[in-house]
């Protein structure tokens, strides 16, 4: 064998290594993987806030949980105390309490996440 094949079958093996296990990785990618996070109910107050990635607060009705992602670009929105509405700090989009868009560029509403509660803490899937 010359230098010429030998460095082929080196360079071939190589290559196959490296396809092979781009190839697994992308299998092994699951879309539908979802995080579970959990809220103690002690952190959640009367008015919005972002606690790991959700917006929650207590209202007379139970919890109120939103992704805290803006539905425009994902930027996180922040709350406006003396307004009362959710407002993208990257375009300007603004949402009321119930998630609907009251000024675009966003078309769409928060998402509405669902919970359960247990001993004492709220635990919510993204």
């Amino acid at each position: 064998m010359n230098r010429r094949n030998f460095l082929r079958s080196v360079f071939g093996f190589l290559i196959a290594l490296i396809g092979g296990k781009l190839i697994l990785d992308f299998l092994k990618f699951d879309v539908n993987r979802q995080k579970t996070i959990r809220i103690p109910i002690m952190d959640i107050k009367d008015f919005p806030t972002v606690i790991d990635g959700v917006i929650v607060w207590k209202s007379s009705g139970g919890f109120n949980l939103y992704s805290s992602h803006c539905t425009h670009l994902g930027c996180i929105l922040k709350f406006d105390k003396n307004r009362g509405i959710f407002e993208c700090p990257c375009h300007g989009s603004r949402f009321n309490l119930d998630g609907k868009v009251i000024h675009g560029p966003a078309r769409k509403k928060l998402r509405k996440l669902d919970y359960t509660v247990q001993d004492g803490k709220i635990f919510v899937k993204l």
